[in-house]
């Protein structure tokens, strides 16, 4: 009985024991939506910043020509490897005939 008077004698300690809990309450609320606003900034500038994959850069194209160039240049030597092998058997043919020629002509 004591205490419901002096809780209806003393408004304002009626007004603080509803007041506080309401208030502490609506602190942790508001504390929990700017954290929840914060991540979710970050998370939208995680998503914005994320990169697309890196394209080849043009290190890399010139790389790549460099080493066409050179398996083209490897090839290009295999075949005039080739082509001088015919080449001398072309001529070794021909200095045959020419050597044939030349007894052909002594013989009349």
């Amino acid at each position: 009985m004591q205490l419901l008077q002096t809780l209806r004698e003393n408004k304002r300690l009626v007004v603080g024991l509803v007041v506080a809990p309401l208030g502490l309450y609506t602190g942790i609320r508001i504390k929990d939506w700017r954290t929840e606003r914060k991540v979710s900034e970050i998370q939208r500038e995680v998503q914005n910043t994320r990169q697309p994959p890196p394209e080849p850069s043009e290190s890399d194209e010139i790389r790549a020509e460099l080493q066409n160039l050179r398996s083209a240049r490897a090839q290009l030597g295999r075949q005039e490897s080739l082509l001088n092998q015919e080449l001398e058997g072309v001529l070794a043919k021909l200095k045959r005939l020419d050597a044939q020629d030349a007894k052909q002509e002594k013989e009349k």
